[in-house]
């Protein structure tokens, strides 16, 4: 399996939240939708152009791209060569759901360099209008806050990895930004940390009531395929990947578009699911592994295969989408895009944490740096698992080439813990690299703070 290339923003010299320096970019589906898509959200790139001081380049492209279509429409329409790197956009907005344009293409795109894309997934075209005036009210409002409320939350069902979820992830995530803050390095208007009892649903739509903008973080599962499988493709794409309560309650998006939630703020959804379901599962083949190792139970993998599109097409969650569609919903969700692991933040070979990764993050938004900064402070952190990897692909092509065996050098044990290693290592990869920005990755939780 190769390895994607660097990720980096094209003028590294420049201010990254500078539109006028880093550029910013749509992206719509070349069909009659797509150009009623480019209408709807022409005064969205209207105040795109206004910020960058020159006009917004909008780029259509076919519906359906594979992997390899993909690359050939960025090769030849987005990033030809015969244009300077410094007219390439930094950050791109595309604007369909995964069947107006392909999870190929935004895989593509985000390898390309350009890190900080998002996705207006919406299947209802006038849920793009009401996020654009949503954008656009909060953007031009004089009075806009210069703070914002962080929350975190536990949905605590007291399920093994939500315990552990909350154990290795968001109690120390809150504790070290609880500790910046007091020093004055997570400017948070306040800072509160909830475990809500299972069934608790309530608890959290009254915390999201607040009109302050607020940066919301919440781990919980997502839903996911009953044990008897999804009954029709309508209602996998409808529950799948709902917040899950425990006591058979869950968030769903009916709630959410109706009632206010979040307004004006940046949803940080930590669950399976979160923000969609691919065909294919990239963690799949690693959890063979760790399954055939005994690390992993046969039951994790049985729900992979169950929570598969039954139609075989990959489809962004409802939840968020609703989320995103509410006048008085959040500006973006940041979520998985397939099982959510804590990998990411919490290394459990050896107990090492990671939450600094996820502190890194939460202090990009509060801070009022433009959200698709937040997410690439998140992906850059996949290279160091890709360092760890390169080694173990250069040393097997070493003894490859000596005409040696490198397992035949190793005892059994070592050539399993070999094997649960490389696993982790890319199941810690693929983590920190399937969070996806739903919404303009160019909206910002406050006005940035000077320093």
């Amino acid at each position: 399996m190769p390895l994607p290339k660097p990720t980096h923003l094209y003028n590294l010299s420049a201010d990254p939240n500078s539109l006028e320096e880093q550029r910013w970019a749509l992206v719509v589906p070349d069909n009659e939708r797509g150009r009623r898509l480019e209408a709807i959200l022409s005064p969205l790139c209207k105040r795109r152009a206004e910020e960058q001081r020159r006009s917004v380049d909008i780029y259509r492209a076919p519906p359906g791209m594979n992997e390899k279509e993909a690359r050939k429409f960025l090769a030849d329409t987005m990033y030809p060569t015969s244009r300077s790197s410094r007219e390439h956009a930094s950050y791109v907005l595309l604007a369909g759901t995964p069947e107006d344009l392909s999870m190929e293409l935004q895989e593509e795109l985000t390898g390309e360099g350009v890190t900080l894309v998002g996705r207006l997934p919406f299947e209802r075209e006038d849920d793009y209008a009401a996020y654009v005036e949503k954008v656009l009210t909060r953007e031009r409002d004089a009075a806009r806050p210069q703070q914002a409320r962080a929350v975190f939350l536990t949905a605590q069902d007291m399920s093994p990895p939500v315990l552990s979820g909350h154990r290795f992830v968001v109690a120390p995530a809150a504790q070290r930004c609880s500790e910046a803050r007091d020093k004055g390095y997570f400017p948070a208007s306040s800072l509160t940390v909830e475990q809500l009892p299972a069934g608790a649903k309530e608890k959290l739509l009254e915390l999201v009531r607040a009109p302050e903008p607020g940066l919301l973080f919440t781990l919980s599962h997502g839903v996911g395929a009953p044990t008897s499988g999804w009954v029709s493709p309508e209602a996998q794409r409808r529950e799948q990947g709902n917040m899950w309560f425990g006591q058979g309650t869950a968030l769903t998006a009916d709630e959410v578009r109706q009632k206010e939630f979040l307004p004006g703020g940046i949803w940080f959804y930590f669950a399976c699911f979160g923000a969609g379901t691919p065909t294919r599962s990239v963690f799949r083949p690693w959890m063979e592994q760790l399954v055939q190792t005994s690390v992993m139970s046969q039951w994790v993998l049985e729900r992979v295969d169950r929570s598969r599109p039954l139609d075989a097409r990959p489809f962004i969650a409802a939840l968020p989408q609703a989320a995103l569609a509410n006048p008085k919903g959040p500006l973006a969700v940041i979520g998985h895009l397939d099982m959510a692991w804590i990998c990411a933040f919490h290394n459990p070979r050896n107990g090492e944490t990671h939450t600094h990764r996820l502190e890194d993050v939460l202090t990009t938004m509060v801070e009022g740096s433009r959200v698709g900064l937040a997410l690439h402070s998140l992906s850059r952190f996949a290279s160091k698992a890709d360092r760890e990897l390169r080694k173990y692909h250069q040393e097997t092509a070493a003894a490859g080439s000596s005409g040696q065996s490198l397992s035949g050098e190793i005892d059994e044990e070592q050539a399993k813990e070999r094997t649960t290693e490389r696993a982790h290592l890319w199941m810690e990869r693929h983590d920190l690299t399937s969070y996806t920005l739903l919404g303009d990755p160019a909206v910002r939780l406050v006005d940035r703070l000077s320093r």
